[in-house]
């Protein structure tokens, strides 16, 4: 017989494969999908070390049990290449990003194919290839067209040694996650997706995730931070103006003494002439901003401050709050302000110890402890009983809670809120290696004014609502407003209402017209509409009324003030562009309603929790958002994708700017509106846009009409099983479920969830304990591994090495032992006969394996299962002769984990087709019985003889067969025993 020699083996069947395709995917009705991926690699110049591939090898032996129990298998592979750290590798090795990339996927690629694994490569995908890029742009701009990506000038986490803004995701201890320089706060021009507008949704989503580990799900709650409470309105002193606290303990409001605001608060900036000592807050200021968030809210932390010079009053005690300076309170965190109740809150006493101020007790704990606070220890947050404040005293701090914001919603003081931890995700990056952002600005159309047409509804007027704060804003703007108080408001006649604008109106409307309607006022809008003959450039509808229903009530006088029809396909040639903003809550506008106005308009729509029901609000801020002349406008579809240049000198500025804006020639261009000069975005997308739906294009990957066909994606998704790093729960798994959730709202995607089971892989260390690093010297390369053992035996050993999801150290002495239990397989061809085996235990062995390792595989104990297989060997090898049929089911059941052994075994075996196109298995449920067993003798708790009997052996023969034995005698020494125990089954325990 021919000696085992992998390299040799594994080499041919790895060629056969590519050969033969063995491993295309092509969609097929008659079989049943199974779609199972791993997190794709960054291809790092290093390569591989023997850590990256466990994931890839647990996939692999999957997909192969999948494919042969008759799924059609898509098991996938590509590259996220974008981003800073092929970036800086070439900085650092002085080659273009480029062809830096591309030279580490080839090593990349090559190390991956000597594993052989089951990849189809002709569905390979590239984040940095300008086909696939071209969909991360269109999605975006679907985002920005929708609101959702906004231009945003608030300080952002900077990374100066990177000279990239970073979100708060890049971040790990206050550091950036890249090179571990401390981050700083820098004021810069950034774009932002929304992703706050997802935030109940992505918590709702992971209640429907049963098959994702506990630890992930919980780590993306506190990551998003839902926080229910209660924004309180203070009035300043001798100012106009209140300051409004977010709080989730308003129960606690009898004990606040201060107020802290945020150094970048807009409550600063708005009053920042009218401190005591501005010389004093504006250097506070200034060094606050170069600290990082995280170090700025830790607890423990020195408190430091800078008093204002100005009270807010406490309406519950008529006492005057100093208002403060602060860098422990965020501005993006809630209102930017916080009210100080030191008794209660740790970070609040540490304030107020610093500055000497007033401590109030209003809560007692469990201890009973009533005196003063003046000790941390003392600080009650968590639970206790109200004392010191009034008509709560005696409540427990949850039922206060409630008690008193029912208490200042009543007297007009604030209002219920929720809030969230989440932020809203600064999506640019001040550098070149990323996907160009495509969206120009023009100056010219920034600067455009406009003739507003107001319409408003039913029972409102000129001077109600909203309607007042918008026009004075936008006549500020220079723009031209016409709000017309429209006839017969009480009970409308829709008609008579149009009749009175066309007659009253200041201007003719035409197509530098916006016209912006509220409830009711969108019907009369429709009908002024369906009488214009020249467009409109725009019109907004705010919560418009589409048809005489209502989720609230009924409304008899609107019934009658119109027939309802309306010729929804000549009112939608009539405006370029039509915007149609809701409230969310649907409570006076059917979310129904909304969406067919959307589909008959062709409208954006944008859902949003107005200041009032309905936008009823004197400030109603989403509608002035809605109308913002930016000037911003996306790169028409049909021109993408909108590709990144060549350039010679990459390495960022340091200024703000990306490289990409020192190249004249491609930031000018023509704006797409107006055709004047016009110049594109020079900020890139960060390292996880082109992941965030990477796992749709391997179901579609050639499509150049879209981002992936319909029916291929009803198909394949979602992911039935996503394997990866756990620290990817509050980066790449956020943001990969909020783009699925907006693909699905657009109708790219059929189901919100993109991956319905996912498993995190236990880290490889090194065998020293540590991480592999090239920094400990401590890297493992596999192509040592495969170049001694071969593959097969490194991929046996990875998975097992122990639990799948637990940290293992590496030992090179543990692929010996697996390569070793490879020969033994090799080996027992010599003992192959043609005829079955007679052996009834052995039977029951086969179908008993042939159960545990298929079910082992399905729940990923993949340690377990290989050690079943051991056994398996080990009892075959102590036979004589073994049946071919048995050991056919050996060479099957060990293919997932060793293909090519198992490939040149079964190909021995006088077999032609590829092993992985063979049925897998299955068991025989009634041989799985044994009709012999082991039961073990003890004596004094050790072990000394054990026994082959029937199954169905009775107590009393069991007993007399272990008393008898010669062994068992010797250990009795002649004496006899105290007591004789059966467990059935298992054991007799004789106790001396």
């Amino acid at each position: 017989m021919k000696k085992y020699e992998p390299q040799e083996i594994e080499k041919k069947w790895q060629k056969y494969w590519e050969d033969n395709k063995t491993f295309q995917t092509t969609e097929s009705g008659d079989k049943q999908k199974f779609y199972i991926l791993d997190m794709f690699p960054y291809p790092s110049g290093s390569g591989l070390h023997v850590g990256h591939p466990k994931g890839y090898i647990a996939t692999d032996v999957i997909a192969r049990m999948k494919m042969m129990q008759g799924f059609n298998v898509l098991h996938p592979m590509g590259w996220d290449a974008f981003g800073l750290p092929a970036e800086n590798y070439a900085i650092a090795n002085k080659v273009h990003p480029r062809e830096g990339t591309n030279k580490n996927i080839e090593i990349f690629k090559k190390q991956l194919g000597m594993l052989g694994f089951t990849y189809d490569w002709d569905r390979e995908v590239n984040t940095t290839d300008s086909d696939y890029y071209k969909w991360t742009q269109w999605a975006f701009i679907q985002m920005f067209k929708r609101g959702l990506a906004y231009e945003s000038h608030e300080p952002i986490n900077w990374c100066p040694s990177c000279k990239t803004g970073l979100a708060n995701e890049d971040l790990e201890d206050g550091n950036c996650e890249r090179c571990g320089t401390q981050v700083e706060q820098k004021p810069l021009r950034q774009w932002v997706l929304g992703i706050t507008k997802y935030a109940d949704r992505l918590l709702e989503g992971l209640d429907q995730l049963p098959e994702w580990e506990h630890s992930i799900k919980e780590m993306q709650r506190h990551w998003i931070g839902r926080k229910e409470g209660i924004n309180i309105e203070y009035d300043v002193d001798n100012l106009d103006e209140k300051i409004i606290c977010f709080t989730t303990r308003p129960d606690t409001n009898f004990g606040a003494t201060f107020v802290v605001v945020a150094p970048e608060s807009e409550f600063v900036k708005n009053n920042f002439d009218k401190f005591f000592d501005k010389d004093e807050i504006d250097k506070y200021i200034e060094e606050a901003l170069k600290k990082s968030d995280i170090d700025r809210i830790a607890e423990g932390g020195q408190k430091t401050g800078v008093f204002t010079g100005l009270y807010a009053t406490n309406h519950l005690t008529g006492k005057k709050m100093p208002i403060y300076v602060s860098d422990f309170v965020l501005a993006n965190v809630g209102t930017g302000a916080v009210v100080g109740v030191p008794g209660h809150d740790l970070r609040d006493f540490e304030f107020a110890v610093a500055k000497d101020l007033e401590i109030i007790r209003v809560v007692i704990g469990k201890d009973g402890d009533a005196s003063p606070i003046t000790k941390l220890e003392q600080v009650q947050e968590e639970t206790g009983v109200m004392i010191n404040s009034e008509f709560l005293d005696g409540m427990d701090i949850h039922e206060a809670t409630e008690k008193i914001m029912d208490h200042i919603e009543k007297n007009g003081w604030g209002k219920r809120v929720v809030n969230y931890k989440l932020r809203d995700w600064v999506f640019s990056r001040q550098r070149y290696w990323g996907e160009p952002i495509p969206l120009v600005k023009c100056e010219s159309c920034a600067n455009k004014k406009y003739n507003y047409l107001f319409v408003h509804g039913y029972t409102a007027q000129s001077d109600s609502v909203f309607w007042p704060n918008l026009k004075e804003k936008l006549e500020g703007m220079g723009n031209t407003v016409c709000s017309p108080d429209l006839p017969n408001t009480e009970e409308p006649n829709i008609d008579a209402q149009v009749k009175y604008i066309e007659d009253n109106i200041d201007f003719e409307i035409d197509e530098n017209t916006i016209i912006v309607s509220h409830s009711l006022g969108g019907v009369v809008t429709y009908k002024l509409l369906e009488r214009l003959k020249t467009k409109v450039s725009k019109v907004l509808l705010v919560d418009p009324v589409v048809t005489p229903k209502f989720p609230d009530k009924k409304r008899p006088v609107v019934e009658k003030s119109c027939d309802w029809n309306f010729d929804w396909e000549k009112i939608k040639g009539l405006s370029d562009e039509f915007v149609i903003l809701g409230d969310m809550d649907f409570g006076t506008i059917s979310e129904n309603d909304l969406r067919n106005l959307k589909e008959h308009l062709d409208a954006k729509l944008y859902l949003e929790k107005p200041k009032e029901r309905h936008f009823t609000g004197e400030k109603e801020v989403g509608v002035q958002n809605m109308l913002a002349n930016t000037g911003w406008f996306p790169v028409p579809e049909d021109q993408l994708p909108l590709e990144l240049p060549n350039v010679e000198n990459y390495e960022p500025s340091g200024t703000g700017e990306s490289p990409l804006a020192n190249i004249d020639e491609w930031v000018n261009t023509e704006c797409p509106k107006c055709g004047g000069p016009a110049k594109r975005e020079t900020n890139t997308m960060p390292q996880w846009a082109g992941s965030c739906w990477y796992y749709l294009r391997y179901e579609d990957p050639h499509n150049d009409k879209a981002l992936v066909d319909r029916e291929k994606e009803k198909y394949w998704s979602p992911v039935d099983l996503y394997v990866g790093g756990a620290e990817h729960a509050t980066r790449h798994l956020i943001y990969a479920r909020f783009w699925h959730k907006f693909l699905y709202d657009i109708g790219v995607v059929s189901n919100d969830e993109p991956f319905t089971k996912l498993q995190h892989v236990g880290l490889i260390l090194a065998e020293d304990g540590r991480k592999m690093s090239k920094r400990w010297d401590n890297v493992v390369n596999p192509d040592d591994i495969v170049g001694e053992f071969g593959a097969d035996a490194m991929r046996v050993y990875e998975m097992f090495m122990g639990p799948f999801d637990q940290p293992c150290a590496w030992s090179t002495k543990g692929v010996v032992g697996t390569k070793r239990f490879l020969d033994k397989v090799w080996k027992l061809q010599e003992k192959v006969i043609e005829v079955e085996s007679e052996n009834n235990s052995l039977t029951t062995l086969v179908h008993q394996t042939i159960k545990k390792v298929g079910k082992d595989i399905e729940e990923m104990k993949f340690n377990t299962a290989i050690s079943t297989l051991m056994e398996f060997t080990n009892t075959l090898t102590k036979e004589e002769k073994i049946s071919k049929a048995g050991y056919a089911v050996l060479i099957k059941l060990i293919s997932p984990f060793a293909p090519h052994i198992a490939e040149e075994l079964w190909n021995s075996l006088g077999n032609k087709e590829s092993i992985s196109t063979i049925k897998w298995p299955k068991y025989d449920p009634e041989l799985i019985i044994d009709d012999v067993i082991t039961v073990v003798a003890q004596v004094n708790g050790k072990v000394r003889d054990e026994f082959q009997v029937a199954v169905d052996i009775s107590e009393e023969e069991i007993k007399k067969l272990v008393l008898d034995s010669d062994k068992v005698q010797k250990w009795l020494e002649g004496k006899e025993p105290k007591k004789v125990i059966y467990v059935k089954g298992k054991l007799v325990s004789i106790v001396v």
